[in-house]
């Protein structure tokens, strides 16, 4: 069967903050969704065919792919912005030399910060703390954990007074974008609003490096449960600091994913969301339930209890 022949459109590194026209959009073939703004197209930024992929707001000009997650706007939505932007400038002639306060931009220390909260590890409350959640000293080595002293942590207003074990941020080639730091305590002695802390700035993933490789991956909402995966057998895990921020242009050699997130409320509503943007990609997805961790709450309690069951 022959494919539409489609004008194709070069997409910048990225794939972010595009634009498109009308006569582009008419080329993939639009569709409207019933009962809404919504419209759906093949993607012509990965040159989809296959599947309308692309959504489009048409009340508000944004679009996005939920395949290879290119977005962006119409250009009749950017030109409606520029147009409300100039007439805003004219009633308010001070916003016209307002800036925006610019994002903290990563720091080029890390690598060496790193090293010395890894220096500081052996021996420490810090060693004490992984191991109480079954973590031993060698694989936290392995993996670059470090510990900060009480009165060390790189981030001074959120120093903790047991200190606070380090876990790098990284990107899939290795580098370290941030440092995430677990306060040292069981939770009955460290207040839910000072258990986590990253440092200003960009953020990476827990063991990002393996989607450069990797076809199959366990993806985790923290770097304990991404540990606890590991001891138990499976070194592709994945940690992403949450529920959201997981980035499928990190990951495009993975072809099958495992959701293993917290068997809690805000866990479920994310691996739906991932599972869904997983499958509009052609990707295969297992997700681990309270059953794989024995009734436990995530991995790491599971690894703990001796209940963790690794879903094939």
């Amino acid at each position: 069967m022959n494919r539409p022949s489609f004008s194709a459109i070069e997409a910048p590194m990225g794939h972010e903050n595009l634009t498109l026209t009308e006569s582009q959009l008419e080329d993939w073939r639009p569709i409207t969704v019933r009962g809404g703004s919504n419209v759906r197209a093949f993607c012509p930024f990965h040159r989809s065919d296959h599947q309308r992929s692309l959504s489009l707001d048409t009340e508000t000009g944004r679009f996005y792919c939920f395949a290879c997650g290119a977005w962006g706007f119409m250009d009749w939505a950017r030109e409606r912005w520029a147009k409300n932007r100039r007439n805003s400038t004219k009633r308010n002639p001070s916003s016209a030399t307002f800036q925006r306060t610019p994002p903290t931009p990563p720091r080029t220390d890390l690598a060496a910060v790193l090293q010395k909260y890894q220096s500081a590890l052996p021996g420490s409350i810090g060693e004490q703390y992984l191991q109480s959640r079954g973590i031993t000293l060698a694989l936290a080595q392995r993996y670059g954990l470090g510990y900060a002293l009480p009165g060390k942590w790189a981030h001074p207003s959120r120093d903790w007074k047991c200190g606070r074990v380090v876990f790098p941020h990284t990107d899939p080639e290795g580098n370290v974008v941030n440092l995430y730091g677990r306060a040292v305590g069981p939770n009955s002695d460290v207040p839910k609003e000072w258990r986590h802390d990253h440092l200003p700035g960009h953020r990476g993933f827990f063991n990002a490096s393996i989607l450069r490789v990797a076809q199959s991956a366990f993806l985790t909402e923290g770097p304990f449960d991404a540990l606890s995966i590991i001891a138990a057998g499976n070194a592709d895990a994945v940690a992403i600091f949450g529920v959201h921020g997981w980035r499928w242009d990190w990951a495009r050699s993975v072809t099958s994913i495992t959701l293993a997130f917290d068997a809690d409320t805000t866990g479920q509503n994310g691996w739906r969301e991932v599972a869904r943007q997983g499958r509009l990609r052609g990707k295969r997805v297992v997700i681990l339930s309270a059953e794989d961790y024995g009734g436990a709450k995530d991995s790491n309690d599971a690894w703990v209890a001796g209940t963790l069951r690794l879903t094939a």
